[in-house]
């Protein structure tokens, strides 16, 4: 296929992207709160990922051969287990940091973001204006700028928090407290499983005294009676 046309038919797919209605839509969330739908964005990324992997997994186990067949069933579950505690972990830790990231954030800064610290840099931006031989301004307007600081700051603050949240608490700590214990219970069951299947299959063998343990090249004959008789 010619580049040009390659080129072609990709910017047409692009372009027929960008057009669409759920494209239209994200674009308006991300004017509307950019730290907020980036954040959405970033989460729903992880979880989609994981559900395919857990998917993956889950039906690998299905179809291994390496598998006992009697044990795929217990395996894929644990797995599919794993996998619905790691999205709804990661859900839930998400949510609940992004509600209190902000007071969070308010506390761990409150000595840089508070209206003293605001009154604390007109000051010293007066003092730059006299050592400069400026004229010095009564009011400066750096309120705007200084919220637009702290928003910036707190946005990034909430986004790498509630990520983190995410994906490191809720993914690496809780799921494998959780998980842990429960694979434990699992393997439990499999041995329990495993060994009431073997005894079900366990044939009895009769017991046959030494002295009647004939050779079967020169008692044919009688070797096949005995064994009718003990079945």
């Amino acid at each position: 296929m010619p580049v040009n046309k390659i080129l072609s038919t990709t910017s047409k797919i692009i372009g027929a992207v960008e057009k669409s209605k759920p494209m239209k839509w994200a674009e308006n969330k991300f004017n509307i709160d950019p730290e907020k739908a980036l954040g959405l964005a970033t989460v729903t990324s992880i979880v989609v990922k994981d559900g395919v992997g857990c998917y993956k997994y889950v039906t690998q186990s299905m179809n291994n051969k390496k598998i006992p067949e009697e044990k795929r069933k217990f395996v894929a579950a644990l797995d599919l287990t794993n996998g619905v505690l790691m999205i709804a972990a990661q859900i839930a830790m998400f949510f609940a940091m992004r509600k209190y990231s902000g007071p969070i954030f308010n506390k761990l800064f409150k000595k840089s973001f508070n209206p003293e610290m605001a009154k604390n840099i007109a000051s010293r931006i007066r003092m730059k204006q006299v050592q400069a031989g400026e004229t010095v301004s009564r009011k400066l307007p750096i309120e705007k700028e200084y919220n637009k600081v702290k928003s910036d700051a707190l946005n990034v603050f909430k986004f790498v928090a509630d990520i983190a949240a995410a994906t490191i608490v809720g993914k690496r700590i809780i799921v494998p407290f959780i998980a842990t214990p429960l694979a434990d219970k699992v393997k439990k069951k499999m041995d329990v499983y495993e060994k009431t299947h073997n005894q079900e299959l366990n044939v009895i063998e009769p017991e046959i005294d030494d002295g009647d343990k004939l050779d079967i090249t020169t008692h044919n004959t009688n070797l096949l009676k005995r064994y009718y008789n003990y079945h």
